[in-house]
Formats: C-alpha cells, sequence, structure tokens
C-alpha cells in the first residue's frame, strides 16, 4: 500500500459502518448498515508544519439518510488541551433529526467486540458540528493513540433530540492503518 503522501491523490479506501439505534420495541436495537471511505488529505490547518495530514472519512448510511464526514487531525491549537481532534459534520438531513450529543469515541477489536472508551472530550459546536478532543495528558495521549492505531473498528455513541441512543460503529482495518499511522505517529 502506497505511504500516506502518495495516499493524498489515489482512491479513498471503503469500508463498513453501522448504525445501532435504540428502540424500545426492540431490545436488539435497530441496525442499519453503511459505508465509510476513507482517505488523507493535507491539514488545512495554517499553523501545521509544511506536510501533515488530516485523516477524512465520509460516512454513509443510506437507509437513514444519515450522511457525516469525520476529520482526525493533530491539534496545533496551543488554547485546545489536546492531542489530536476529531471534528464530526453531520449532513442536516438526517431521518433521524438532529443529534443533541456526541459523547465520545471508543475503539474495539471487531463489531461487536464492547468499546474501550478514548481519554477525550466531546463537545457541541452546533446542531451539525461536533469536536472530540483527545487529552494531552502524555499517559493518555499515548493509551489512545495505542487503542486507535491498534483497534479495527471506532464507536461513536450519540444522543437524538428525542433523546433515542444511537452508536455509529465504523470499520477501519488493516487497510487504513497507514493513514492512522501518519496522524497518530507524533
Amino acid at each position: 500500500m502506497p505511504g500516506p503522501a502518495a495516499a493524498r491523490d489515489t482512491d479513498a479506501v471503503t469500508m463498513r459502518t453501522v448504525l445501532y439505534e435504540e428502540d424500545p420495541a426492540n431490545a436488539k436495537s435497530d441496525r442499519s448498515e453503511g459505508q465509510v471511505s476513507w482517505r488523507i488529505e493535507p491539514t488545512s490547518d495554517a499553523a501545521a508544519p509544511p506536510g501533515d495530514v488530516t485523516i477524512r472519512g465520509d460516512v454513509e448510511v443510506p437507509e437513514r439518510n444519515l450522511r457525516l464526514t469525520l476529520f482526525i487531525r493533530r491539534n496545533f491549537d496551543s488554547t485546545l488541551p489536546a492531542s489530536h481532534t476529531i471534528q464530526v459534520e453531520v449532513a442536516p438531513d438526517f431521518a433521524a433529526g438532529r443529534i443533541k450529543q456526541v459523547m465520545g469515541l471508543l475503539m474495539k477489536a471487531n463489531e461487536q467486540a464492547k468499546g474501550i472508551p478514548i481519554a477525550a472530550l466531546a463537545v457541541k459546536v452546533d446542531d451539525t458540528h461536533f469536536l472530540i478532543g483527545l487529552s494531552a495528558v502524555p499517559q493518555d495521549a499515548s493509551n489512545n493513540s495505542l487503542l486507535i492505531r491498534s483497534r479495527a473498528w471506532m464507536d461513536i455513541p450519540m444522543m437524538y433530540a428525542t433523546q433515542r441512543r444511537a452508536i455509529l460503529a465504523i470499520e477501519k482495518d488493516g487497510d487504513v492503518l497507514s493513514l492512522f499511522n501518519a496522524v497518530f505517529d507524533h
């Protein structure tokens, strides 16, 4: 597989996503499948060193009309105590309506495994934008980096405005490991 610099101008790597939505009538929850297209692009932050890269994940779950984009990058804002940030941008026409809260990030070995929480703080910017700041405390940053680079799936737990809960499970196996290494090697 080409390295991160070469990957910038190549096609994205497509993997699976699964949206699990709480349903009071179904103990197992509702399950809708989709896909994520992972790619790497130059970091747009003016404070970033030349050649720095951002991981972009474009997620689509057609059955629920869910489209969102993840931007995973190193943090260069000295006023934000985070080693890395994950920006979540949700398209406004999501079938479930408005997302009230993104509650963090969990990493797991496979789709069905229980997730391990990343040391992070998630904040709502507005109805369609959320920011997850990964802890800059050295031990947390080291643990976060290890989990993110060694686990094949990530979970993003959410709460809708209706108080209904959901988890978006996103695959990120070995085919995109070089992208994650490019951002988390530092």
